[in-house]
C-alpha cells in the first residue's frame, strides 16, 4: 500500500452474480481515476478469490480481507447496492452507489419497485444522500464524474458526511441489550419504510 495516494474503496458485492454485473464497469472507472488513488477490493467470504485476483490483476488493486477497514481508511468508495452501502455510512465513507442486472431482469422488476432510492442509506434517510447510478446511468464516466464532486474538500463532501452522520445515528441501537447489527436495524427501518398490501 502507497500511504502517500488516497485510497478508493471497490465493492461490487457479495454473490458472484452481481460482481460478474457490477465489477468490469467498477474496474473501468478505477482505469479513468488513474494512479493518484490506491484501489481497495474487500474479498466476500462468498465469492470466488481467484476470479478477483484474474479479473483485478495488473491493474494496482489491492485484494483485502475486510470492507470495514478498508471503508474506514478511504477517502470514497464505490459501492453495490445492498448492506455494504450500510457498512460505507457506519465508516464515514462518501461513496457513490452503484448497480446493474440482466436488462430482463431489470425490464420486469421496474414496475414493481415502489420506493424512490435504491441505497439503503437514501431510504432510510428519505432523501438522496449518495448518488444512485443503477442500470444505464451506472457508466465509468458518471462513476467518475459523481465522484469527483465530494472527493476534494468542500460543501458537497461536507453535505454527505452530515448526511452519513445522520443515518448513522437512525441505527444506533438505543438500547444497550440490542444486540442486532447495524445492517439488520438497517433492514428493519427500510421495511418499514415500505408500502403495506391492504
Amino acid at each position: 500500500m502507497d500511504p502517500s495516494r488516497e485510497w478508493i474503496t471497490l465493492m461490487p458485492g457479495s454473490r458472484q452474480r452481481e460482481v460478474r454485473m457490477n465489477l468490469p464497469t467498477i474496474l473501468e472507472a478505477a482505469t479513468q481515476l488513474g494512479t493518484a488513488y490506491e484501489f481497495l477490493l474487500p474479498v466476500a467470504l462468498t465469492l470466488d478469490r481467484a476470479f478477483l485476483e484474474e479479473r483485478t490483476s495488473g491493474r494496482g488493486i489491492t485484494l483485502v480481507p475486510e470492507s470495514l477497514p478498508a471503508l474506514r481508511h478511504s477517502r470514497a468508495g464505490i459501492v453495490a447496492s445492498g448492506t455494504a452501502t450500510v457498512e460505507a455510512a457506519m465508516m464515514a465513507t462518501p461513496f457513490v452507489m452503484v448497480y446493474r442486472v440482466s436488462p430482463l431482469t431489470y425490464v420486469l422488476g421496474k414496475p414493481r419497485i415502489k420506493v424512490p432510492h435504491f441505497a439503503m442509506v437514501n431510504l432510510i434517510a428519505e432523501e438522496e444522500i449518495v448518488p444512485e447510478l443503477v442500470q444505464n446511468e451506472f457508466t465509468a464516466t458518471n462513476v467518475v464524474s459523481k465522484l469527483k464532486e465530494f472527493l476534494p474538500d468542500g460543501s458537497p463532501r461536507n453535505a454527505m458526511l452530515k448526511g452519513l452522520a445522520r443515518v448513522k445515528d437512525c441505527l444506533r441501537a438505543p438500547d444497550p441489550q440490542d444486540a442486532r447489527s447495524a445492517a439488520e436495524r438497517a433492514a428493519d427501518a427500510v421495511l418499514a419504510l415500505l408500502p403495506r398490501d391492504s
